[in-house]
């Protein structure tokens, strides 16, 4: 039953997929406070300004990360449309993005990886879209220009860049200037705000380098863990597993640009795990990097899996698990 309902083709769905969404986020509208993290301390340039506009006013905080998480929903239900990762008109993506997403519930707030996150989807669709193209250096150029404006929210969205190379390394042929481009457009945000601060002070210039510097020396302990949030991530964990192994043994049988994309998307998930084990001023707020990967991955393993008994029993422990979370929080 939970099989067919994911899998259903009506676009009424999009309407449950946000009435489910604001479900998962209830307890956080109907609350007046804000959880404390780390990203508060140490505030990226354009972070800082968007904070400035919306303050500490809770509800503020909350229409804003919402607004935003529905946007990349309807994004990734493009992404389908367009570049067509299931033949099949379905709105699974969104679906399991916006649960994954949403699964942490301190995390409910406007914070710097949400932004960043947005221009990353952004910068995977000029990835995408230059697929078999014969000049994309403009598409890598605001590739570059996403991912260093992601940098400018969220210090450690640095590393997105990298992306662009394994997507140069499997998308295309070897080209220097298309591993150049992308570096330039990075710079491109990056110079317009040094000379701003340069500009204004030199004392705000040497206030930002101490930012950075913290963004990537801190050490941070978050305490919101407890027993549902290991439960639900180590299931995440068993059923990317699970799934990883359905798309190797049928990667053969999909065409060579859905292969090439869901390669590179696999590396994306596992170099924002790596992120999160490695780098120990990245904590939970690296989960809205991990379901952009994640929700394609787990999307196309519900839609072409043959054992329903299996597909529901897996999407009972999933809901069942996001349950137990709200329950405990």
């Amino acid at each position: 039953m939970l099989i067919r309902l994911a899998r259903s083709k009506s676009p009424t769905i999009l309407f449950f997929l946000v009435v489910i969404t604001i479900l998962l986020w209830w307890s956080s509208f109907t609350s007046d406070e804000i959880s404390r993290f780390h990203f508060h301390q140490h505030q990226m340039p354009l972070y800082q300004l968007t904070m400035r506009w919306i303050g500490q006013n809770a509800a503020a905080s909350l229409g804003v990360a919402f607004a935003i998480l529905i946007i990349q929903a309807l994004i990734i239900l493009r992404f389908n449309q367009q570049y067509i990762f299931i033949t099949t008109q379905t709105y699974l993506h969104p679906l399991v993005y916006l649960l994954i997403s949403s699964s942490f519930v301190q995390l409910q707030q406007y914070h710097p990886a949400l932004p960043a996150s947005l221009f990353v989807f952004l910068m995977l669709d000029q990835l995408f879209a230059g697929y078999r193209k014969r000049y994309i250096l403009n598409r890598l150029f605001a590739a570059g220009l996403f991912a260093g404006m992601a940098t400018l929210f969220y210090a450690h969205a640095v590393f997105f860049i990298v992306l662009i190379w394994f997507a140069l390394v499997i998308l295309r042929t070897f080209d220097l200037r298309e591993w150049f481009v992308p570096v330039l457009g990075f710079a491109f945000p990056m110079v317009f705000v040094l000379g701003y601060y340069f500009y204004v002070d030199h004392l705000t210039l040497q206030g930002l380098w101490k930012t950075i510097v913290a963004s990537f020396t801190a050490k941070e302990t978050i305490t919101y863990y407890n027993w549902s949030y290991y439960l639900f991530y180590g299931f995440m964990a068993f059923w990317w597993l699970v799934a990883s192994f359905s798309m190797i043994r049928k990667m053969h049988k999909l065409k060579i640009y859905v292969r090439k994309f869901h390669e590179l998307l696999w590396w994306f998930f596992v170099g924002t795990l790596l992120l999160f084990v490695l780098r120990n001023p990245v904590s939970v707020e690296m989960l809205y990097f991990t379901a952009i990967p994640l929700s394609f991955l787990l999307a196309d393993h519900i839609h072409s899996l043959r054992n329903k008994t299996f597909g529901n029993i897996m999407m009972l422990f999933f809901i069942g698990f996001l349950g137990l979370i709200q329950y405990m929080n």
